[in-house]
């Protein structure tokens, strides 16, 4: 298995040299060998390991358990480790979201707080991409889908991604590593759980081979997704234009490109994936003068420019220094003050009025947003215009919500956030406490 492992590693050229590689160990067979795996390369990549285990809350003792199991790994092969436990059945009713999706979502926030720059290990195998492409074929997917779970995203690798379940137990065994069996994979009232016990197995049947079959599929999509992805990228390119895209460049393109063109800059826009509905919705209206609803967002067709989410109103623009850290603004009275991060508890960030203040560069202004404004919050993996942001947070009064600037960009956003450029980390010093004047928060 280290064959495949190192194999996977130098195919997609994961980053391992000189990072910080955080491994994400829930206590099973994959994650628990993923780690042997790591710490046995770690001297032939060059790279530092720090195991993190985060405790759902949801399956009570058996979740305590799996983090104690974690840890005494860790102990005794001399791992560094770190633990969270995060209310998630709580909390994602709290936040409107599913628990697989809220957990998911806490889970790589901590990971990625570990430091910066760091590289995420996750515990995916073949076998998770063949469930993933089989999970996705049954809802309805593009070749995009078919690709199922990339070896690398971002910051995220899968060195085990070549490997099957069957390998990973074996390599277990062989190397007498021990680990827990959470009891949720035996039941089949979840969707992965019904494809991998009832489906797959009579796939393999059919095919003794499946697994290797359809690596060879998701190979196949992904060669023929990056020679797409960069027509995509020169076409987006060449049409953009200060309000928008230019829809006759669309318009020479075959279908199969066009509807990559389109998919691709409403992703872009909005933040978000569009479905093939709306894909096709608004390749529709690309001869003009319509529009084109997605959610709260809107697609408009117009003398021959496509725009997403336009300026429809005008707004007077203002700014103020906060080099003193006090501003008056259309909105009240902003104060800063700077404290020292070792003197703060836990309890005591508030991580929607903080930043590291020495990560922001020269001058400092508060003002409100300007036509292209960008942010790459803390803990996302993508930028976003502050336009699309507002329209996703679902933002009152966006034109004259507070914003600070430094001289490198948006490094923060009254009720949203800070910037991942300047978040808070092991390593901040000095903080920036924002808030507005009779304000207790």
């Amino acid at each position: 298995m280290i064959c495949k492992v190192i194999s996977a590693i130098e195919k997609y050229n994961m980053p391992l040299c000189g990072k910080k590689v955080v491994v994400g160990v829930s206590g099973g067979a994959d994650s628990m060998a993923l780690l042997n795996v790591m710490c046995r390369l770690k001297d032939k990549y060059s790279f530092d390991i720090i195991a993190c285990h985060v405790n759902h809350c949801i399956r009570g003792i058996d979740a305590d358990n799996d983090e104690k199991h974690v840890f005494s790994y860790c102990k005794k092969n001399n791992i560094a480790f770190k633990s969270i436990k995060i209310d998630v059945p709580n909390l994602s009713k709290k936040y409107g979201m599913s628990e697989e999706e809220y957990g998911r979502k806490a889970r790589y926030e901590f990971f990625n707080s570990m430091g910066r720059d760091v590289v995420i290990a996750t515990a995916h195998t073949l076998s998770d991409r063949c469930e993933t492409l089989l999970f996705n074929l049954a809802r309805g997917t593009s070749t995009s889908g078919l690709s199922s779970i990339p070896a690398v995203r971002d910051n995220i690798i899968r060195p085990l991604i070549e490997c099957t379940r069957e390998d990973v137990e074996i390599y277990c065994r062989e190397n007498e590593i021990e680990y827990v069996t959470d009891k949720t994979n035996y039941d089949d009232a979840y969707s992965r759980n019904r494809i991998r016990l009832n489906v797959i197995p009579q796939l393999k049947k059919l095919n003794p081979s499946f697994e290797t079959a359809v690596e060879r599929l998701i190979n196949s999509c992904e060669n023929d997704n990056d020679y797409f992805n960069k027509i995509v990228n020169d076409i987006i390119v060449a049409s953009k234009q200060e309000n928008g895209y230019r829809v006759d460049l669309f318009l020479d393109e075959h279908t199969a490109v066009r509807l990559r063109v389109i998919a691709r800059l409403i992703k872009d826009e909005i933040g978000i994936y569009p479905e093939s509905v709306h894909i096709k919705c608004v390749d529709e209206i690309l001869n003009g003068g319509k529009t084109e609803i997605i959610g709260d967002n809107f697609v408009v067709v117009k003398d021959g420019i496509l725009s997403v989410n336009p300026e429809m109103d005008e707004y007077t623009e203002w700014s103020c220094d906060f080099s003193a850290f006090s501003a008056e603004t259309p909105t009240g009275k902003f104060l800063g003050e700077i404290l020292n991060k070792n003197e703060l508890s836990g309890s005591q960030f508030v991580h929607k009025r903080m930043l590291d203040y020495d990560k922001t560069m020269g001058a400092l202004t508060l003002r409100n947003r300007r036509a292209g404004d960008t942010i790459k919050l803390a803990g996302s993996k993508c930028t976003k215009k502050l336009k699309n942001l507002f329209n996703e947070k679902k933002t009152v009064n966006r034109n004259n919500t507070p914003v600070l600037a430094d001289e490198c960009g948006i490094v923060w956003i009254m009720g949203i956030g800070c910037s991942d450029r300047c978040k808070i980390t092991d390593e901040t010093k000095r903080v920036l406490l924002i808030r507005e004047e009779n304000t207790d928060d």
